[in-house]
């Protein structure tokens, strides 16, 4: 494997300036770890033997934010970029499994890596090469998750690493290293300790993952610990899921799959503090989930009144998920939802109206026309509408208006 790695200018000017000051300074982590794997880092965090201070005075002739100096991390801003540069350091305890009570500067670069969760995520690198102490480039050759150091402690320092394996495994496509794996099954209840906004943003990585169908199968044990109802899924209805959620991309869709069969979506998503828009969307997926899907164009057009264009659509991919992952079962099915596609696209183009907002008219036409401004004004509206998709009615002004008064003027 090859340990040339081409850094950003300012990346190699921050190094620059903190070796030019006499201290040393490396690349770490993730950065180190995508670019052996041919990926472009999204940041790139430098670690160094200046303390805080001393960083700050290496950086005087740029802008810096006092990030976290308790724990040795300053951000700097160079040509509009920002690096994260902190300290060696040495955790102290972890009694919140969560984060060190306290931390201790080193001038020793192999305590600072020395700390870190997984071997892939230890490597340090500058212009004079790879700093490797527990084959982690090995690791990302061999597509290993693997824990630095005795995996025990590793998790009982922080209990969201035990779910993050699993998110590297699933986004790299890696295998978990048979220790590690062993550790995270016996210390899986760690994650209770784990704040639940931790564990969603963690989880939403996992079940977009490539690989994703392999963790979830053998760790669904973890999965269960924070989603309880899980564990009263048969196993030919697990494995059903995770084979339909090949067949979609997003957290959304992802999620109605994974949590339809629990009865009880909403609340595992307000449990985990995920955001309304996405219990939201998930909620109404679930709820239309058994509902058959008929390629008639106003019954469509009625379920894009009574749900919405993006929901509608995500419930179409939805079924169409569950239905491919047992093909030979649900041909007729399949079909179905293909003719039902080609007759949304028409309505779609043709801009056909399904919702009060695309009608002709609207309340302030209907209080010109004498009617007094009221709950009245939107049954009124309401049955136009209805007429309108079931095609008796003409959405156009003068045809809507006419129709208007023949109801009763109050």
């Amino acid at each position: 494997m090859s340990f040339n790695i081409n850094m950003p200018n300012e990346v190699t000017t921050a190094l620059n300036l903190l070796n030019n000051n006499g201290f040393e300074a490396y690349i770490v982590g993730g950065c180190v770890r995508d670019s052996l794997l041919g990926a472009v880092p999204n940041d790139w965090d430098i670690t160094t033997s200046a303390k805080p201070d001393e960083i700050i005075c290496c950086f005087n002739g740029y802008r810096t934010i006092n990030t976290g100096l308790k724990h040795g991390t300053v951000t700097v801003l160079i040509n509009g970029s920002q690096l994260e540069v902190t300290t060696y350091r040495i955790d102290g305890e972890y009694t919140d499994n969560r984060r060190p009570d306290s931390v201790l500067f080193t001038n020793d670069v192999s305590h600072d890596l020395k700390r870190r969760d997984f071997t892939i995520n230890s490597l340090a690198y500058n212009s004079e090469g790879m700093v490797d102490l527990f084959g982690g480039a090995a690791d990302i050759e061999n597509k290993v998750v693997r824990c630095v150091g005795e995996p025990d402690e590793r998790f009982n320092e922080d209990g969201l690493r035990i779910l993050r394996a699993l998110r590297f495994a699933s986004v790299l496509d890696f295998n978990i290293d048979k220790n590690t794996s062993s550790s995270i099954h016996k210390n899986k209840e760690l994650l209770n300790n784990i704040s639940k906004e931790r564990i969603s943003s963690e989880f939403n990585k996992l079940i977009a993952g490539t690989n994703y169908h392999n963790i979830m199968k053998e760790y669904r044990d973890v999965i269960e610990v924070f989603i309880p109802e899980a564990g009263r899924i048969s196993e030919e209805n697990w494995n059903n899921i995770l084979d339909s959620m090949n067949f979609v991309e997003g957290t959304v869709l992802r999620l109605s799959l994974l949590l339809h069969k629990t009865n009880n979506a909403e609340n595992i998503l307000k449990n985990l503090k995920y955001d309304g828009i996405t219990i939201k969307s998930v909620k109404t997926i679930v709820a239309y989930s058994d509902e058959e899907v008929i390629p008639d164009k106003i019954r469509i057009k009625k379920q894009l009144n009574k749900i919405g264009h993006e929901n509608y659509v995500n419930l179409l991919k939805f079924k169409t998920a569950v239905f491919m992952a047992q093909k030979n079962k649900y041909e007729h099915e399949i079909i179905n939802i293909k003719n039902a596609e080609i007759i949304l696209n028409n309505i779609l183009k043709n801009k056909e109206c399904y919702s009060l907002k695309m009608l002709a008219i609207n309340g302030e036409d209907l209080m010109h026309e004498g009617f007094t401004k009221g709950i009245y004004l939107g049954t009124i509206l309401n049955d136009i509408l209805n007429l309108v998709i079931e095609e008796k009615l003409e959405n156009s002004k003068d045809v809507l208006i006419g129709c208007v008064k023949k109801y009763k003027k109050i």
